[in-house]
């Protein structure tokens, strides 16, 4: 007997959702007390109702949202240049191919920081769901209507993941409601199944929403260079129905998951807030009771004796006790507030390192030389290397592919240099931290230069080691400089 597609994606679904049921309840946990605003997971509450109520304490909530947008800033800000475009294996480029070069990056600069693409809006969701859960999505699309890209955040509780085999995400299933009036305009009334589709005529489509699947999978047809076939394969699927409702395909993968760190065996990602869980619980609790000790402390329970007569105690300023026989005692809990102070300050301190705050926020004592503040950059930038190594291969990178691509099918682009016409530039992602190690490199440029002067006094000859035109375009591609003011290379020989 053969499966339909539609019943092979659900079946599909139904096997990762039960994978992932222990990830669902951490996730929940950890949310209502770092994430609350996303805490939906196993508990599902109506618009508009309080999420903060396990919340005594607000550390971990400021150290995560400092973390994403620290993040924000050192690896995509719209102020730098954050990636580039290059013919790989080419010494030599025209004057026109390096024009052409810093034409397209700055447009594609231009089309990401272009408000109706909200990207830095949705990025640093993505960068706070990381923060947070561990893993995060992020779709890059083209919006019709306004022409122009389109990057939306994922609620990490509609996605499921699947690796391949070596160990990367490959297929990403999305599980969402939709109304059915807004399933008919996207799609039309055709494609649904007549039990389906009498709803709209019953004056029903407003009132009734159905889960659809959306699963963007490696596509198993796909043959290179066909120009009938995308490699990415698309498929919507009305889940009650077990119906198709639209398949097609894309050019580049456009639901993009990260992880921030993962445990072997295990498919979705761990974050510093999982980890500092037991902490963050602890503070909770700590605040907790310490609001208590104050309270008792402030307005502590009156003492009396059991055959006294006593009025219920005002004790407002102003207020009047009456009683008859002994004087009523407050009474003293022996609650030392400020032990309980210092170990809370101690956690604090603890979530703050965990969320690399104290790395982000580099304490300023005193005027800093110019040499002081690039080998601070430097060291950030070391301990930060391994998150933002992920961080890179797993979203930036294939995230200004897919924008490149975009760009380039919608005429965004201009048109490429006649040399090149049979094949695209090389398009790269430029971390932090390889930029601060090719500082360093820079300044050993420098360096030697400034050390060499001496001996260049003794004998100028020596002068010649030196491939000064080539030092000077390594430089200058290290701070960034646009290829298009640079002069081509056979100049300089």
């Amino acid at each position: 007997m053969t499966v339909s597609l539609a019943d092979q994606i659900i079946e599909k679904v139904a096997a990762l959702k039960a994978e992932r049921a222990n990830f669902e309840k951490l996730w929940q946990d950890v949310s209502e007390l770092v994430l609350p605003r996303k805490s939906d997971f196993s508990v599902l509450r109506t618009p508009g109702a309080s999420r903060t109520r396990k919340q005594f304490e607000t550390t971990a909530v400021q150290a995560a949202e400092l973390l994403a947008a620290g993040i924000h800033g050192l690896m995509t800000n719209p102020a730098g240049r954050w990636f580039s475009l290059s013919f790989d294996g080419e010494r030599r480029l025209s004057d026109d191919v390096r024009a052409w070069i810093g034409e397209a990056e700055k447009i594609m600069r231009r089309e990401i920081a272009e408000p109706a693409a909200s990207f830095a809006t949705n990025i640093h969701e993505v960068y706070l769901d990381l923060a947070v859960l561990g893993t995060a999505g992020l779709y890059v699309g083209w919006n019709e209507n306004t022409d122009s890209l389109l990057f939306q955040s994922r609620f990490l509780g509609e996605l499921f993941l699947e690796e391949d085999s070596v160990g990367c995400v490959s297929s990403v299933y999305r599980v969402f409601r939709w109304p059915l009036d807004k399933i008919v305009r996207t799609w039309g009334k055709s494609v649904l199944p007549e039990s389906v589709s009498a709803l709209c005529d019953n004056g029903g489509a407003e009132r009734s929403d159905f889960e659809i699947i959306h699963a963007v999978t490696p596509n198993p047809l796909f043959v290179r260079d066909s120009a009938f076939q995308k490699p990415v394969r698309s498929v919507y699927v009305l889940k009650e129905a077990k119906t198709v409702l639209f398949s097609g395909g894309f050019d580049e993968m456009p639901l993009l998951v990260v992880r921030w760190s993962k445990a072997t065996g295990e498919v979705y990602g761990r974050s510093p807030a999982i980890a500092s869980l037991p902490d963050i619980k602890m503070l909770q609790e700590m605040m907790r009771e310490t609001l208590i000790s104050a309270q008792l402390a402030n307005r502590p329970p009156v003492l009396v004796r059991d055959d006294d007569r006593f009025s219920p105690a005002a004790t407002v300023p102003g207020g009047i006790i009456r009683y008859n026989g002994e004087v009523p005692k407050p009474f003293l809990s022996g609650a030392n507030l400020s032990v309980g102070t210092e170990m809370m300050n101690e956690i604090r301190a603890r979530l703050r390192a965990a969320f690399y705050n104290d790395v982000l926020l580099t304490e300023q004592t005193g005027r800093m030389t110019a040499t002081e503040v690039v080998r601070r950059n430097e060291e950030k930038m070391i301990l930060l290397g391994p998150v933002f190594g992920r961080i890179q291969t797993e979203l930036l990178g294939p995230v200004i592919k897919r924008v490149f691509g975009l760009l380039l099918r919608h005429g965004k682009l201009p048109p490429l240099p006649a040399e090149f016409e049979s094949r695209l530039p090389d398009v790269s992602y430029l971390s932090p931290l390889s930029t601060v190690q090719s500082q360093i490199e820079a300044r050993g440029i420098v360096e030697t230069l400034e050390t060499s002067a001496g001996f260049l006094q003794l004998d100028p000859s020596a002068a010649g080691v030196f491939n000064v035109p080539k030092l000077v375009r390594k430089v200058a591609s290290i701070y960034g400089v646009s290829p298009d003011l640079l002069t081509t290379e056979k100049t300089d020989e």
